[in-house]
């Protein structure tokens, strides 16, 4: 209960609503991963966002919590600091024309893009500062800072093609691969013809692609943070709940490394957590788990048998060989191990693997035959 003074304390009655729904959860997920409880497995979801994580603080991080270190990211790159800042979803700006108020842009600058600043009155042009590609080759990587205005029905365009370049000067006298730095050069001559306002803008966001690339170049994104879990969870032979993925059940079996790996997310940036909700081993849960495995092991084999006919149908190779057979035996693999823990026989999927392995067993002969 919120007053115009200040917060009063709530009463009784809703202190034990919100203590007991808390204990209440708390309670079932003890009781759930206690000895000799009715665990079938875990729902697992999670939420991670951009912060300050170095790849040392999850290779510390991974040791303290006992996880696999196979799943800790390679090394950052510079190059690829460049490509991100740089690329499509990297820094660009847009503001209305004439703009009143460069603060409010450079204000409203974020680490991928910026929203449109509000204009006063009829907007009746909107510019957008951009980086676009020019040259690569073996020692270094251009790319210039334009601004192109639209006109109000976004059917006319303008340029001015270079206001600044961004060059990314590979370092090949060092051995590791992406080694380089980004040197930024303003166009003065091209800036100083803008309004002033403009002017303020277009130093601003040359800024901010420096300090946007020092940031990727010191820091794991948020994106490969998500990898890093997403990757991991599968590896447990998890099975997608949803269909587009973020919603997976994990058998009770991996629950310790479960509870290491909310640890871990806990200690990315604020508000980034992971959740397990404990199912129970009740026929209604093994249905939905069975449903959801079935339908994505049917889409993967489905895509395996077309993968195997247009690699039979163009006379592949022995590494493309070897990777089909690799993605069946493993599709085999899981859906034993899901059958045994799931205690059913999945047998639509046991039949669409015979399928698929009569096709491929046909394929290898073929190819056999080929090479003889």
């Amino acid at each position: 209960m919120t007053t115009s003074t200040g917060t009063t304390p709530a009463s009784p009655d809703e202190a034990a609503d919100h203590v007991t729904g808390d204990q209440a959860f708390d309670a079932y997920a003890a009781a759930m991963t206690g000895p000799g409880a009715p665990l079938l497995g875990h729902l697992v979801l999670y939420s991670i966002f951009d912060g300050e994580v170095t790849r040392d603080d999850l290779v510390r991080w991974f040791t303290e919590l006992q996880l696999d270190p196979q799943f800790v990211p390679a090394q950052l790159r510079p190059v690829d600091a460049y490509e991100r800042v740089t690329g499509p979803d990297g820094v660009r700006v847009s503001y209305p024309l004439p703009l009143v108020d460069p603060g409010d842009v450079i204000a409203r600058t974020g680490r991928k893009t910026t929203g449109r600043a509000p204009g006063r009155g009829v907007v009746r042009k909107q510019a957008t500062l951009m980086v676009r590609p020019v040259t690569r080759d073996g020692g270094q990587i251009v790319r210039h800072i334009v601004r192109e205005v639209r006109d109000e029905e976004q059917t006319r365009l303008s340029y001015d093609t270079c206001l600044g370049s961004a060059i990314f000067r590979r370092d090949n006298d060092v051995d590791e691969a992406g080694a380089g730095e980004l040197l930024v050069e303003p166009q003065t001559t091209a800036i100083a013809e803008l309004p002033d306002p403009e002017q303020a803008v277009v130093r601003h966001m040359l800024t901010h692609l420096q300090t946007e690339y020092r940031h990727r170049c010191t820091y794991v994104s948020g994106d490969k943070l998500r990898g890093v879990i997403r990757t991991y969870i599968e590896s447990l032979n998890a099975v997608r709940v949803r269909p587009t993925g973020g919603v997976y059940f994990v058998h009770a079996q991996h629950a310790h490394t479960l509870t290491a790996l909310r640890e871990l997310v806990s200690r990315f940036a604020a508000g980034s957590h992971l959740v397990r909700i404990p199912l129970p081993d009740a026929d209604e849960m093994r249905e939905m788990v069975i449903n959801a495995f079935t339908t994505k092991a049917k889409d993967d084999l489905d895509k395996l048998a077309r993968d195997i006919a247009t690699a039979q149908h163009q006379n592949a190779g022995d590494d493309t060989i070897q990777k089909l057979y690799s993605r069946f035996a493993e599709l085999q693999q899981a859906t034993t191990e899901h059958a045994s823990l799931l205690s059913t026989t999945l047998d639509d999927t046991t039949a669409a693997l015979d399928l698929v392995k009569l096709q491929l067993g046909s394929f290898l002969a073929t190819a056999g035959d080929g090479q003889d």
